[in-house]
């Protein structure tokens, strides 16, 4: 039997929470553009006087994706705090004093989307193509689809008999652009672990990025906040590691498994068999990130006109 409840919209839930930690791709967006019904669902935990954390696997920092969803339509005004899994990567390499920054070195090779640097500016580390020079590998993004996860095993493997350490600042499996599923970082550390190397995944579904989302919150307990994610791997069974309650998005990374206008016992039938498959169970579940379905909104209108 399912422990989990489908729900129209926010408006069921906003009673019970002060605090919502949002997944930015699949939830807010899908790469290209804002979900519909994103906005008025921000504004809505606004005019209530929630408080958002957004929360990302992005291998950028965050004054990166502050802007990118300011050119989404997200202004920085509709949330309290951004955490990404690059701007912990960069806190940790500007310092590289605790945990698995220690004692990395100044040498890197660098696996990242078009050659992207922008997450070592600032920072006093060289960057080679060659990895028998390296100190450590940093993976922030891949060039899929053009290159497949065989295109980066040759490097993975002289790394692996080097005895490197991999730092991986996105540890999400696949990524969304659109109605494409892409290979992701993680996919690329993934195989590095299964060559015998040592990787380190910063991000979801890992504890210590929750819990700076939670440290983001003004004055609410973690029994007040919710997670909502698109995965169940990366955001319901991450914020199971610190007791969150959970709103699953059918509409991400798991949309193969609920079609469009499928009926809610089916979807949550297959709900049902995807949680056994990864041992959690999320508390709510929804189409959409959205505040009240067109339906649900002219129902309750219909109420105000019989009460008047």
């Amino acid at each position: 039997m399912s422990e989990t409840t489908y729900c129209d919209g926010l408006y069921e839930l906003e009673h019970a929470y002060d605090g919502f930690i949002i997944d930015q791709w699949g939830v807010l967006h899908h790469g290209l553009e804002l979900y519909p019904g994103t906005m008025q669902a921000l504004n809505k935990l606004k005019a209530h006087k929630k408080q958002v954390v957004i929360l990302s696997n992005s291998g950028k920092r965050a004054d990166y994706n502050k802007e990118r969803l300011k050119e989404l339509g997200i202004k920085p005004s509709s949330y309290v705090d951004i955490v990404t899994a690059g701007e912990v990567v960069w806190q940790g390499l500007s310092t590289r004093d605790s945990g698995v920054f220690e004692g990395l070195g100044d040498i890197c090779y660098l696996i990242s989307r078009n050659n992207d640097r922008e997450i070592l500016k600032g920072l006093d580390i060289v960057v080679t193509d060659q990895i028998e020079e390296a100190d450590f590998i940093l993976i922030t993004g891949v060039d899929a689809p053009e290159k497949t996860i065989e295109y980066y095993e040759p490097v993975l493997r002289k790394a692996v008999a080097k005895g490197l350490p991999a730092i991986c600042a996105n540890p999400d499996l696949v990524t969304v652009f659109g109605k494409e599923r892409q290979m992701g970082p993680g996919a690329v550390a993934q195989r590095y672990k299964e060559f015998g190397g040592v990787a380190h995944f910063i991000g979801k579904p890992h504890k210590p990025i929750f819990q700076k989302c939670l440290d983001a919150f003004k004055g609410i307990i973690p029994s007040r906040v919710l997670m909502i994610g698109d995965s169940l791997y990366h955001d319901v069974a991450g914020a199971k590691t610190l007791n969150l309650d959970t709103a699953f998005v059918t509409s991400g990374i798991h949309s193969q498994n609920f079609k469009d206008k499928m009926p809610i016992d089916q979807k949550m039938r297959n709900l049902e068999h995807l949680t056994q498959n990864y041992g959690v169970h999320p508390e709510w579940a929804m189409d959409q990130l959205i505040w009240q379905s067109a339906e649900a909104a002219k129902l309750e209108k219909e109420r105000e006109s019989w009460v008047d």
